[in-house]
């Protein structure tokens, strides 16, 4: 186990043991990171650290809303797909919602599929969009749209909306359109 490795384990340990029972994990990472002062820093790199460390919070937030992530390969058993490849092309394609670990796999979004496959609407939604297919897609499924009277475009594709979900990803990213 690295000194790295080890610092994370008892990172875990403190959250568990001094985390009021009832306060969210992620709330309570909040407060943490909002009071976080760096020693010997100053003023602009402390507030350049709570920035960060709220973008790496909302990232995992991201991760693991509406039931976490799959690997490739669970990507490709639940598809009927004999090889990885077939889901990394499918990805490359932009056919799928993907983002890459820090240890270099793919993940994809658990919420992009049904009982039958991919969810209809996910690939013509991802040609749609002037962003990429990973975080920036996953914000666009997943945030309530004043333009959509507070629904995502996730719950219009589950609706069986999809020319309302691809009119929102054709807006997506232009002045006013939020």
């Amino acid at each position: 186990m690295t000194d790295l490795q080890r610092a994370v384990h008892r990172a875990h340990e403190a959250l568990k043991a001094f985390r009021p029972q009832g306060v969210p994990v992620d709330e309570f990472l909040r407060s943490v990171i909002d009071s976080f002062e760096a020693p010997q820093a100053s003023e602009e790199q402390a507030a350049k650290a709570r920035v960060l460390a709220r973008g790496v919070l909302a990232r995992k937030q991201l991760e693991q809303a509406e039931g976490g992530s799959l690997s490739s390969e669970q990507v490709a058993e639940l598809l009927g797909l004999n090889k990885r490849q077939s889901v990394d092309y499918q990805r490359r394609e932009r056919a799928l919602v993907a983002w890459r670990t820090s240890a270099g796999k793919w993940r994809y979004p658990v919420w992009q599929f049904n009982e039958r496959g991919v969810l209809p609407g996910i690939r013509e939604c991802l040609a749609a969009l002037p962003t990429d297919a990973g975080f920036g897609a996953m914000l666009f499924f997943l945030s309530p749209r004043h333009s959509l009277q507070g629904r995502r475009p996730l719950d219009l594709l589950r609706a069986g909306q999809f020319p309302e979900a691809v009119a929102a990803a054709e807006r997506h990213d232009r002045h006013g359109a939020y």
